[in-house]
């Protein structure tokens, strides 16, 4: 029996190790693991097939800059596909990921795995999912409610909507989390390279005289960044946490979040934020040149709510006063502050059970034909 775990993002790389760890908890017969991810994955599955920890991208531009990168593992993943299945039960988890993710589900259908979709690429969309949906998937575990509904109808098998992950992972931090919150901002620049070349300087422009702590990515090289952070901002005394992002939401009166699945963990931490995403020349160049629009939210708390809860202040608008100015309004109490914390409780009840990871578990489980533990 064998599971391969295929994930792209940050968050993709937790909520899959999460994953293997409840799909071994459960199980009587714990399967072999293959994986494509990052450290969180590596260090739990039997063999890490391709580490994808840099194969993050937003843009064309930064995109073209990863091809080389995805395309020299493909051949290796093509033929751990082809040669796994045989008479042995095998189910591949494609995690968000978007195109990868879908060329890899069509691949591992061809080879002979079943597929299961644990956040299936763009099903934060109200109004479509994947049109290839029900011609790959064997199952569904979606994060929201319309997404499973919306897959149901256009005839993709065994949807199921077991809530958003997200809120499983935060579950025990939440509970533990100290009532009282140190004057002081969260901050969290992002986690692929171009984020953080573009959005170290803007923060450093745009940060009070408070205490900030930097929530880093797990793989970060913290002395690299700690030496950066001081060319940029000398004279700040700053923290730097590695790996606990939710632990420093939790500690913090306010954050500034680079724009992503952070500022998802950002409102279920119950931190008032601010949203950036501050952007290259190239980048906007390439957004002017191909026309491209800019979406009616791009934070998830605003795009998930349908209304802005939290300010995003990105590429032209990403400015030194406009954070600051940001900030300033969420860090007292007062009718900005309260109306992001309340639009974060909506959001909690909106993202459902707070056990989709172990209910993801149990149904890969059942696809490989494993009793599980009660």
């Amino acid at each position: 029996m064998t599971i391969f775990v295929s994930a792209g993002e940050a968050s993709g790389d937790a909520y899959g190790a999460a994953l293997v760890e409840e799909i071994r908890r459960l199980s009587t017969t714990p399967p072999a693991v293959l994986a494509i991810g990052g450290r969180r994955l590596a260090a739990l599955a039997d063999q890490l097939v391709a580490d994808s920890s840099s194969w993050g991208a937003i843009s064309i531009s930064q995109s073209l800059k990863v091809v080389p990168r995805v395309l020299g593992r493909s051949p290796r993943i093509r033929r751990v596909l082809k040669r796994t299945p045989g008479d042995n039960p095998c189910v591949a988890i494609p995690i968000d990921f978007g195109y990868f993710n879908a060329r890899f589900a069509r691949r591992a259908k061809l080879d002979g795995w079943k597929v299961l979709a644990f956040i299936p690429p763009g099903s934060w969309r109200r109004d479509r999912q994947a049109k290839w949906a029900p011609d790959i998937y064997d199952a569904v575990s979606t994060p929201f409610q319309w997404s499973a509904e919306i897959l149901t109808k256009m005839g993709t098998p065994n949807v199921h909507w077991f809530g958003h992950p997200m809120k499983q992972l935060l579950k025990e931090r939440r509970k533990a989390a100290p009532a009282e919150r140190l004057n002081q901002i969260a901050i969290l620049p992002g986690s692929r390279k171009h984020e953080l070349a573009n959005n170290l300087p803007l923060i450093a422009a745009s940060l009070p005289d408070l205490p900030g702590e930097f929530a880093l990515a797990p793989g970060t090289d913290e002395s690299a960044f700690r030496r950066r952070w001081k060319e940029l901002a000398p004279g700040r005394d700053d923290k730097f946490t590695v790996g606990d992002s939710a632990g420093v939401l939790l500690r913090s009166k306010a954050a500034i979040v680079c724009s992503g699945t952070a500022t998802l963990e950002a409102a279920l931490c119950r931190c008032p934020m601010t949203v950036i995403y501050a952007t290259s020349r190239a980048m906007l160049l390439e957004a002017k040149l191909l026309r491209i629009k800019r979406p009616k939210f791009v934070a998830l708390p605003n795009i998930l709510l349908d209304r802005q809860v939290v300010d995003e202040l990105v590429a032209v608008d990403a400015t030194p006063r406009n954070v600051r100015a940001s900030l300033d309004s969420i860090l007292g109490d007062g009718p900005r502050r309260e109306a992001q914390l309340n639009g974060f409780e909506e959001l909690d009840v909106q993202l459902g059970p707070d056990d989709a990871i172990t209910q993801t578990a149990r149904l890969a489980l059942e696809m490989l034909g494993v009793s599980t533990q009660t």
